[in-house]
């Protein structure tokens, strides 16, 4: 939407060269590399990175992709903290990137102010999904354009690298500094970055987070359990299992460790985390995590609404899908809010200490997850009814239990196009989960699965990953 050149006084500041309101058709200077040279004070020493629009750059609007949002507010005097740190380390900054408007839901045909990014992989018109989609989809069109920086409430940044084709990380929640990136649940908003070379993950995990205390180094010797959960595996499409299976199995190869097949349901029922009347998994989080977030993100907007209702004289536009989660977060009672909160606690802890054993030192359990169903997904497909997430889906274990989560493309279904009218590769993902602090370890055998099952550990920009 916005793309940046340094400034010519040399102060640091970002100056704008393109901002077009269409967000298409920009111009975005690329420096040359032979400038720069990676060093131990500047490992990202001229490293391209794009930024979601919900981070603050100075001298810049925050746009949220919403008119009305960009209005009201003025242009930040400082950049977002994690966005700093890359700076510092020498990375350039290119541009900002859109997301779905106001962080929330807004598929391709729901778009009123912006238009949808497009995903570069299989047809072309596949939906980029998720709110940091454009952060994703850059990563799978540019050549350019190294790393890419976007978010993650419950899902919004793993299901954009599942569709486009890239790899992601989740991070450990609460590991990095979230000040300068507007989000509207601090329990759940993670920053989160996309790259085409998982082998170069650690490096950048380990610029960004820095000395974080709860990180995690991998270490040998150190025993590792693979969790395949019955919860969500094999899924209802056999050809996206077969592709994570093929993974699973290069995970059990490189480590010489069989998976073991777990059900949480029925650990649940074993543990009793909340007594004997709380038995069903399903029915206990099924509002667990998505009510808070629901309730919290309606009321933190209430300035929002205010101010801009006494400065213009008419309420904000959002679109109707975000009019539909702030009708449903309103009717939430405080009660209830809390309630549901505990509920996400109760699970949390048990997953962390009784599935995941953080406790232990000299163990490591990591889960395989898939993303979606793994089938085609048409931006102009018919809208898909307003719904929520369940906290018992498998998107909302890494934000619910605070962990990190990796991921990882693992190869393409052939499908018939029904634009190109012929045969097109579709994306498939795998995202692997542990316990918190885990980040460094997670990519590390997500890379080593990778090797063991023969899939490439870079990926390639346009229609097909390989």
């Amino acid at each position: 939407m916005i793309s940046f050149k340094p400034s010519a006084d040399n102060s640091g500041r970002l100056d704008a060269v393109d901002a077009p309101r269409g967000g298409i058709d920009g111009r975005v200077i690329v420096p040359s590399r032979c400038y720069y040279k990676p060093s131990k004070a500047r490992p990202l020493d001229g490293a391209r990175i794009s930024i979601k629009d919900n981070f603050d750059i100075a001298g810049h609007k925050t746009t949220l992709c919403n008119r009305a949002w960009t209005e009201l507010y003025p242009a930040k005097t400082k950049n977002a903290a994690c966005v700093q740190t890359l700076i510092d380390a020498g990375a350039i900054i290119v541009g900002k990137v859109k997301l779905q408007a106001m962080i929330m839901r807004e598929e391709p045909l729901e778009c009123v102010e912006f238009t949808a990014p497009f995903n570069p992989r299989a047809d072309g018109y596949q939906v980029p999904s998720g709110s940091s989609h454009a952060s994703a989809a850059g990563i799978g069109s540019y050549d350019w354009l190294d790393f890419s920086v976007g978010s993650d409430t419950n899902g919004s940044g793993r299901k954009p690298a599942s569709y486009n084709g890239c790899f992601s990380i989740r991070p450990s929640t609460g590991i990095l500094n979230r000040d300068g990136v507007v989000g509207y649940f601090p329990e759940f908003d993670m920053p989160v970055f996309f790259g085409r070379d998982v082998s170069r993950f650690s490096e950048f995990i380990s610029v960004w987070y820095g000395d974080a205390p709860m990180l995690r180094a991998p270490s040998e010797p150190q025993r590792v359990e693979v969790l395949y959960p019955a919860d969500y595996l094999p899924t209802e499409n056999p050809a996206q299992t077969a592709l994570i299976d093929k993974f699973v199995a290069g995970l059990e190869s490189a480590l010489h460790v069989k998976k073991i097949g777990v059900s949480l349901a029925e650990l649940w029922k074993q543990d009793l985390p909340d007594g004997a009347g709380n038995a069903d998994i399903g029915t206990y989080l099924e509002t667990a995590g998505i009510y808070p977030f629901y309730h919290d993100q309606y009321y933190s907007l209430g300035d929002f609404r205010k101010e801009y209702k006494e400065k213009y004289g008419k309420p904000p536009f959002i679109h109707r899908a975000l009019h539909w989660q702030w009708e449903v977060g309103k009717a939430i009672s405080q009660e209830e809010r809390d309630e549901c909160w505990r509920r996400s606690e109760v699970y949390r802890h048990w997953i962390v200490d009784k599935v995941f054993v953080a406790g232990d030192k000299d163990v490591v359990r990591i889960m395989v997850l898939p993303i979606e169903v793994g089938k085609p997904n048409y931006r102009d497909a018919e809208l898909p009814p307003y719904s929520l997430l369940s906290g018992y889906a498998a998107l909302n274990m890494s934000p619910m239990t605070r962990s990190p989560e990796v991921t990882a493309p693992v190869g393409d279904i052939p499908y018939l196009s029904t634009v190109t009218e012929r045969e097109e590769p579709l994306p498939i993902a795998v995202s692997v989960i542990g316990a918190p602090g885990t980040d460094l370890i997670l990519v590390d055998l997500v890379e080593k699965g990778m090797k063991g099952a023969g899939l490439p550990v870079t990926v390639k920009t346009g229609r097909s990953m390989y």
